[in-house]
Protein backbone atom coordinates (compact mmCIF):
# COMPACT_ATOMS: atom_id res chain seq x y z
CA UNK A 1 0.00 0.00 0.00
CA UNK A 2 1.66 3.06 -1.20
CA UNK A 3 1.26 6.19 1.45
CA UNK A 4 -0.55 9.22 0.09
CA UNK A 5 -2.87 9.95 -2.79
CA UNK A 6 -4.38 13.18 -3.64
CA UNK A 7 -7.82 13.53 -4.99
CA UNK A 8 -9.26 16.77 -6.81
CA UNK A 9 -12.08 17.03 -9.06
CA UNK A 10 -12.57 19.34 -11.51
CA UNK A 11 -15.46 21.03 -13.82
CA UNK A 12 -14.61 23.82 -16.19
CA UNK A 13 -11.81 25.40 -13.40
CA UNK A 14 -9.23 26.22 -16.63
CA UNK A 15 -8.73 29.75 -15.76
CA UNK A 16 -7.21 28.45 -11.95
CA UNK A 17 -6.04 25.11 -12.94
CA UNK A 18 -2.62 25.77 -13.54
CA UNK A 19 -2.10 27.52 -9.89
CA UNK A 20 -3.88 25.14 -8.06
CA UNK A 21 -1.90 21.81 -9.48
CA UNK A 22 1.65 23.57 -9.45
CA UNK A 23 0.84 24.27 -5.92
CA UNK A 24 0.47 20.29 -5.30
CA UNK A 25 3.57 19.40 -7.49
CA UNK A 26 5.66 22.14 -5.47
CA UNK A 27 5.10 20.41 -2.65
CA UNK A 28 7.92 19.58 -0.11
CA UNK A 29 6.37 16.22 0.55
CA UNK A 30 6.53 14.54 -2.58
CA UNK A 31 5.88 10.70 -2.24
CA UNK A 32 2.37 11.20 -3.57
CA UNK A 33 -0.01 10.28 -6.48
CA UNK A 34 -1.81 12.96 -8.07
CA UNK A 35 -5.53 12.06 -9.56
CA UNK A 36 -7.50 14.70 -11.61
CA UNK A 37 -10.88 14.13 -11.80
CA UNK A 38 -12.34 15.94 -14.50
CA UNK A 39 -16.49 16.17 -14.32
CA UNK A 40 -16.64 16.25 -18.44
CA UNK A 41 -15.02 20.07 -18.77
CA UNK A 42 -16.05 21.88 -21.74
CA UNK A 43 -13.42 24.59 -21.18
CA UNK A 44 -9.68 24.04 -21.68
CA UNK A 45 -8.77 21.48 -18.96
CA UNK A 46 -7.64 18.82 -20.55
CA UNK A 47 -5.27 20.99 -22.44
CA UNK A 48 -3.52 22.65 -19.75
CA UNK A 49 -3.55 19.33 -17.80
CA UNK A 50 -1.42 17.27 -20.79
CA UNK A 51 1.19 20.11 -20.74
CA UNK A 52 2.06 18.10 -17.80
CA UNK A 53 4.96 15.55 -17.75
CA UNK A 54 5.15 14.64 -14.45
CA UNK A 55 4.40 11.24 -13.34
CA UNK A 56 2.55 11.53 -10.84
CA UNK A 57 -0.14 12.91 -12.33
CA UNK A 58 -3.20 10.75 -13.28
CA UNK A 59 -6.17 12.14 -15.61
CA UNK A 60 -9.30 10.20 -15.43
CA UNK A 61 -12.34 12.45 -17.41
CA UNK A 62 -15.78 11.33 -16.78
CA UNK A 63 -17.94 10.38 -19.69
CA UNK A 64 -20.34 12.99 -18.72
CA UNK A 65 -21.40 15.29 -15.74
CA UNK A 66 -21.98 13.23 -12.65
CA UNK A 67 -21.42 16.51 -10.10
CA UNK A 68 -19.04 16.52 -7.46
CA UNK A 69 -19.91 14.03 -4.94
CA UNK A 70 -20.10 10.88 -7.84
CA UNK A 71 -17.15 12.23 -9.13
CA UNK A 72 -15.34 11.88 -5.15
CA UNK A 73 -16.79 8.59 -4.66
CA UNK A 74 -15.65 7.07 -7.96
CA UNK A 75 -12.24 8.31 -6.64
CA UNK A 76 -12.58 7.00 -3.50
CA UNK A 77 -13.42 3.59 -4.61
CA UNK A 78 -10.51 3.54 -6.75
CA UNK A 79 -8.12 4.56 -4.26
CA UNK A 80 -9.06 3.43 -1.20
CA UNK A 81 -7.84 0.50 -1.35
CA UNK A 82 -4.18 1.20 -2.31
CA UNK A 83 -2.96 4.12 -0.43
CA UNK A 84 -2.90 4.86 3.40
CA UNK A 85 -4.12 8.06 3.27
CA UNK A 86 -5.84 10.54 0.43
CA UNK A 87 -5.86 14.19 0.67
CA UNK A 88 -8.39 16.35 -1.07
CA UNK A 89 -7.73 19.82 -3.33
CA UNK A 90 -9.46 21.63 -5.19
CA UNK A 91 -9.11 23.13 -8.73
CA UNK A 92 -9.13 26.30 -7.54
CA UNK A 93 -7.67 26.76 -4.24
CA UNK A 94 -3.67 26.87 -3.66
CA UNK A 95 -1.89 24.72 -0.82
CA UNK A 96 1.33 26.19 0.70
CA UNK A 97 4.38 23.89 0.37
CA UNK A 98 4.25 22.46 3.61
CA UNK A 99 0.86 21.10 3.39
CA UNK A 100 1.42 17.48 3.16
CA UNK A 101 4.38 17.10 5.27
CA UNK A 102 2.68 18.59 7.99
CA UNK A 103 -0.59 16.69 7.92
CA UNK A 104 1.18 13.46 7.16
CA UNK A 105 3.22 13.84 10.24
CA UNK A 106 0.21 14.72 12.22
CA UNK A 107 -1.58 11.45 10.86
CA UNK A 108 0.95 9.05 11.78
CA UNK A 109 1.22 10.54 15.21
CA UNK A 110 -2.51 10.79 15.84
CA UNK A 111 -3.85 7.16 14.98
CA UNK A 112 -6.79 7.89 16.59
CA UNK A 113 -7.96 10.60 14.44
CA UNK A 114 -9.15 9.15 11.43
CA UNK A 115 -10.15 12.69 8.99
CA UNK A 116 -8.26 16.28 9.68
CA UNK A 117 -7.78 19.45 7.60
CA UNK A 118 -5.83 22.54 8.14
CA UNK A 119 -6.61 26.80 8.89
CA UNK A 120 -6.56 28.34 5.28
CA UNK A 121 -7.42 32.20 4.20
CA UNK A 122 -10.31 32.63 2.49
CA UNK A 123 -9.49 35.08 -0.85
CA UNK A 124 -10.79 37.00 -3.63
CA UNK A 125 -7.25 37.38 -4.91
CA UNK A 126 -4.71 34.71 -4.08
CA UNK A 127 -1.90 36.89 -4.36
CA UNK A 128 -3.30 38.22 -1.05
CA UNK A 129 -0.18 37.17 1.86
CA UNK A 130 -2.53 37.35 5.42
CA UNK A 131 -1.06 37.33 8.48
CA UNK A 132 -4.18 36.28 10.29
CA UNK A 133 -7.39 34.47 9.48
CA UNK A 134 -10.64 33.35 10.99
CA UNK A 135 -9.96 29.50 12.48
CA UNK A 136 -11.79 26.46 12.61
CA UNK A 137 -11.53 24.34 16.02
CA UNK A 138 -9.13 21.79 16.48
CA UNK A 139 -9.85 19.33 19.03
CA UNK A 140 -12.39 16.64 18.64
CA UNK A 141 -14.54 16.91 21.13
CA UNK A 142 -15.25 20.90 20.21
CA UNK A 143 -15.83 19.93 16.69
CA UNK A 144 -18.61 17.70 17.54
CA UNK A 145 -20.17 20.55 18.79
CA UNK A 146 -19.30 23.23 16.11
CA UNK A 147 -20.71 21.07 13.67
CA UNK A 148 -24.18 22.15 14.48
CA UNK A 149 -23.53 25.07 13.21
CA UNK A 150 -20.78 25.19 10.36
CA UNK A 151 -18.85 22.86 8.27
CA UNK A 152 -15.79 23.64 10.11
CA UNK A 153 -13.42 21.40 7.78
CA UNK A 154 -12.10 23.23 4.39
CA UNK A 155 -13.20 20.38 1.78
CA UNK A 156 -9.75 21.00 0.00
CA UNK A 157 -7.50 21.11 3.10
CA UNK A 158 -8.78 17.00 4.25
CA UNK A 159 -6.99 14.38 4.93
CA UNK A 160 -8.62 10.67 5.46
CA UNK A 161 -7.29 8.10 6.64
CA UNK A 162 -8.39 5.22 4.35
CA UNK A 163 -8.70 1.77 6.26
CA UNK A 164 -11.53 3.99 8.45
CA UNK A 165 -13.44 4.38 5.15
CA UNK A 166 -12.77 1.28 3.98
CA UNK A 167 -14.67 -0.15 6.93
CA UNK A 168 -16.88 1.96 7.56
CA UNK A 169 -17.99 2.21 4.04
CA UNK A 170 -18.76 5.68 4.78
CA UNK A 171 -19.16 8.03 1.26
CA UNK A 172 -19.99 11.36 -0.03
CA UNK A 173 -24.34 11.43 -0.06
CA UNK A 174 -24.91 11.69 -3.82
CA UNK A 175 -28.63 13.13 -3.34
CA UNK A 176 -27.07 16.11 -1.43
CA UNK A 177 -26.57 19.01 -4.00
CA UNK A 178 -24.59 21.54 -2.10
CA UNK A 179 -23.55 20.48 1.35
CA UNK A 180 -22.06 16.84 0.83
CA UNK A 181 -18.83 17.87 2.64
CA UNK A 182 -20.97 19.08 5.83
CA UNK A 183 -23.30 15.81 5.56
CA UNK A 184 -20.22 13.52 5.35
CA UNK A 185 -18.69 15.07 7.80
CA UNK A 186 -21.16 14.76 10.48
CA UNK A 187 -21.26 11.23 9.69
CA UNK A 188 -17.71 10.63 10.12
CA UNK A 189 -17.70 12.83 13.51
CA UNK A 190 -20.23 10.48 15.05
CA UNK A 191 -18.17 6.96 14.70
CA UNK A 192 -14.91 8.53 15.19
CA UNK A 193 -12.26 11.26 16.03
CA UNK A 194 -11.75 14.17 13.68
CA UNK A 195 -9.26 17.11 14.13
CA UNK A 196 -7.71 20.45 12.36
CA UNK A 197 -4.11 21.26 12.27
CA UNK A 198 -3.89 24.99 13.82
CA UNK A 199 -1.54 25.92 10.69
CA UNK A 200 -2.37 27.78 7.91
CA UNK A 201 -1.82 25.83 4.71
CA UNK A 202 -4.47 26.82 2.59
CA UNK A 203 -5.60 29.36 0.28
CA UNK A 204 -9.45 28.84 -0.47
CA UNK A 205 -10.18 31.07 -3.55
CA UNK A 206 -14.01 32.72 -2.95
CA UNK A 207 -15.86 32.31 -6.26
CA UNK A 208 -19.54 33.78 -6.34
CA UNK A 209 -20.11 30.95 -9.31
CA UNK A 210 -19.10 28.40 -7.21
CA UNK A 211 -22.28 25.53 -6.66
CA UNK A 212 -23.74 26.63 -3.07
CA UNK A 213 -23.11 30.36 -4.30
CA UNK A 214 -24.93 31.03 -7.08
CA UNK A 215 -28.05 32.69 -6.42
CA UNK A 216 -30.44 30.22 -8.11
CA UNK A 217 -29.00 27.27 -5.46
CA UNK A 218 -28.81 29.63 -2.51
CA UNK A 219 -32.43 28.26 -1.55
CA UNK A 220 -31.54 24.62 -1.98
CA UNK A 221 -28.05 25.35 -0.34
CA UNK A 222 -29.94 26.41 3.03
CA UNK A 223 -32.74 23.78 3.22
CA UNK A 224 -30.31 21.24 2.50
CA UNK A 225 -28.42 22.49 5.32
CA UNK A 226 -31.42 22.47 7.40
CA UNK A 227 -32.15 19.52 6.86
CA UNK A 228 -28.13 17.85 7.64
CA UNK A 229 -27.86 20.19 10.91
CA UNK A 230 -32.06 19.02 11.80
CA UNK A 231 -30.64 15.39 11.88
CA UNK A 232 -27.24 16.38 13.08
CA UNK A 233 -29.29 18.03 16.89
CA UNK A 234 -30.79 14.36 17.45
CA UNK A 235 -27.46 12.98 17.99
CA UNK A 236 -27.60 15.17 21.37
CA UNK A 237 -31.03 13.92 21.87
CA UNK A 238 -32.59 17.68 20.85
CA UNK A 239 -35.55 18.04 18.62
CA UNK A 240 -35.46 20.81 15.89
CA UNK A 241 -37.32 20.20 13.24
CA UNK A 242 -35.63 21.30 9.30
CA UNK A 243 -38.17 24.23 9.39
CA UNK A 244 -37.42 25.25 12.55
CA UNK A 245 -33.18 24.93 12.27
CA UNK A 246 -34.13 26.83 8.80
CA UNK A 247 -36.23 30.11 11.01
CA UNK A 248 -32.88 29.87 13.95
CA UNK A 249 -30.22 29.76 11.45
CA UNK A 250 -31.30 31.29 8.33
CA UNK A 251 -34.41 32.94 7.75
CA UNK A 252 -35.67 36.69 7.41
CA UNK A 253 -37.64 38.96 9.67
CA UNK A 254 -40.90 38.76 8.38
CA UNK A 255 -41.17 35.30 8.67
CA UNK A 256 -38.92 34.91 12.24
CA UNK A 257 -41.24 38.22 13.86
CA UNK A 258 -44.53 35.65 14.23
CA UNK A 259 -44.64 34.26 17.50
CA UNK A 260 -40.96 35.59 17.63
CA UNK A 261 -41.14 34.85 21.66
CA UNK A 262 -42.21 31.42 21.11
CA UNK A 263 -40.05 30.27 18.86
CA UNK A 264 -37.17 31.87 21.05
CA UNK A 265 -37.76 29.81 23.78
CA UNK A 266 -37.38 26.83 21.62
CA UNK A 267 -33.97 28.04 20.77
CA UNK A 268 -33.01 28.93 24.43
CA UNK A 269 -34.20 25.41 25.44
CA UNK A 270 -31.80 23.79 22.99
CA UNK A 271 -28.96 25.61 23.37
CA UNK A 272 -29.14 24.97 27.58
CA UNK A 273 -30.23 21.32 27.03
CA UNK A 274 -26.99 20.60 24.70
CA UNK A 275 -24.82 23.13 27.26
CA UNK A 276 -25.89 21.35 30.28
CA UNK A 277 -26.35 17.81 29.37
CA UNK A 278 -23.44 17.59 26.66
CA UNK A 279 -20.80 20.20 26.07
CA UNK A 280 -20.16 21.58 30.16
CA UNK A 281 -17.90 18.05 29.76
CA UNK A 282 -15.79 20.39 27.80
CA UNK A 283 -12.30 22.20 28.36
CA UNK A 284 -12.54 25.56 30.23
CA UNK A 285 -11.48 27.50 27.53
CA UNK A 286 -13.97 25.42 25.11
CA UNK A 287 -17.10 25.81 27.65
CA UNK A 288 -16.36 29.84 27.34
CA UNK A 289 -16.08 29.57 23.52
CA UNK A 290 -19.12 27.53 22.90
CA UNK A 291 -20.89 30.06 25.84
CA UNK A 292 -19.74 33.09 23.66
CA UNK A 293 -20.83 30.80 20.24
CA UNK A 294 -24.48 30.21 21.76
CA UNK A 295 -24.87 33.36 22.76
CA UNK A 296 -24.03 35.03 19.42
CA UNK A 297 -26.12 32.87 17.43
CA UNK A 298 -28.98 33.68 20.25
CA UNK A 299 -28.22 37.21 19.03
CA UNK A 300 -28.21 36.70 15.34
CA UNK A 301 -31.46 35.18 15.32
CA UNK A 302 -33.06 38.02 17.25
CA UNK A 303 -31.44 40.78 14.89
CA UNK A 304 -32.48 38.81 12.21
CA UNK A 305 -35.72 39.25 13.54
CA UNK A 306 -35.79 42.81 13.59
CA UNK A 307 -37.91 43.13 16.78
CA UNK A 308 -36.30 45.79 18.62
CA UNK A 309 -33.12 45.23 20.61
CA UNK A 310 -34.82 47.68 23.23
CA UNK A 311 -37.75 45.40 24.08
CA UNK A 312 -38.20 44.53 27.58
CA UNK A 313 -40.54 41.74 27.38
CA UNK A 314 -36.73 39.94 25.03
CA UNK A 315 -35.03 40.88 27.77
CA UNK A 316 -36.76 39.19 30.69
CA UNK A 317 -37.18 36.33 28.90
CA UNK A 318 -33.62 35.45 28.40
CA UNK A 319 -32.42 36.91 31.36
CA UNK A 320 -34.98 34.51 32.83
CA UNK A 321 -34.44 31.12 30.99
CA UNK A 322 -30.90 31.40 29.50
CA UNK A 323 -28.62 28.18 31.73
CA UNK A 324 -25.75 28.26 29.02
CA UNK A 325 -24.00 32.06 30.06
CA UNK A 326 -24.01 33.72 32.80
CA UNK A 327 -26.73 37.27 32.81
CA UNK A 328 -23.37 39.33 33.02
CA UNK A 329 -21.75 37.49 29.83
CA UNK A 330 -25.64 37.91 28.03
CA UNK A 331 -25.78 41.39 28.26
CA UNK A 332 -22.22 41.74 26.87
CA UNK A 333 -22.64 39.37 23.99
CA UNK A 334 -26.40 41.30 22.91
CA UNK A 335 -25.16 44.98 23.05
CA UNK A 336 -21.14 44.20 21.31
Amino acid sequence: MKKLAVLMPTYNCAIYLQESIDSILNQTYSEFDFYIYDDFSTDDSFKIISNYTDKRIFYIKNERNLGIAKTLNLGLEKLLPNYEYIARMDADDWCFPERFQKQVDFMDQHKEITMSGTQGFWLRKMSTNPVSGWEYPTKDDFLKYYLLFGASFGHSSVIFRTNFFLNSQLRYNQEIQTCEDWDLWIRVSRISQIANLPDFLMKYRIVLTSNHRLEKNKNTHLRERSVLISNYWKTFNIKLSPQQVFEFYYDTNKNIQKNFRIKLKIIIDSFNELFLNHANSLEKEDRKKIRYLLSRKMLDFWKRSNVSRYNLLIWFLILQRVKFNTKIRLIKSQLN
